[in-house]
């Protein structure tokens, strides 16, 4: 049977044991990479979702954004930044990091932002204009390929 998948593996025949176990590798490394997208697409929606809840009650400030907190991507050398702001309310100082930062780069320090700030929870500023962030985007491509993906190999089987 001439394919690219019987050429991939040359004298081993289509249904042997070698090809089955390279298969199911593969769909299990798809499936992995499908969950995890999953997970990042419930935990950027729940943002989201947290987002609106609050919007209405509330408090929009004017915040200096003071430093560009550093946490570990993942990836070796690499990193996220979110933006540390400063604002007040009722004359009292608050400094905390965005809680839905999706910037693709350091903010400028002593720049202002606009933020929306619950009178419940004071340390958990939000951008109000965070939107359909990157991660979120790419948590979506990612499912849909894996999900193409998955269904083309499950055929395959």
């Amino acid at each position: 049977m001439p394919s690219i998948i019987a050429d991939a593996l040359p004298g081993v025949e289509w249904f042997s044991p070698v090809r089955y176990r390279c298969r199911m590798v593969w769909l299990l490394v798809t499936a992995g990479l499908l969950v995890a997208s999953l997970v990042t697409m419930v935990r950027e929606l729940r943002q989201g979702m947290t987002l609106r809840q609050i919007r209405p009650t509330a408090l929009e400030l004017s915040a200096e954004i003071v430093d560009n907190r550093a946490t570990g991507s993942g990836k070796p050398g690499a990193y996220f930044l979110t933006p540390v702001v400063r604002y007040y309310i009722d004359g009292r100082r608050y400094e905390a990091g965005i809680a839905n930062a999706s910037f693709g780069r350091p903010a400028e320090i002593g720049s202002s932002m606009t933020v929306l700030v619950s009178p419940d929870s004071p340390y958990s500023p939000m951008d109000p204009y965070g939107g359909l962030g990157a991660t979120l985007r790419g948590a979506i491509v990612t499912a849909v390929l894996c999900t193409l993906l998955l269904a083309w190999q499950l055929a395959l089987l």
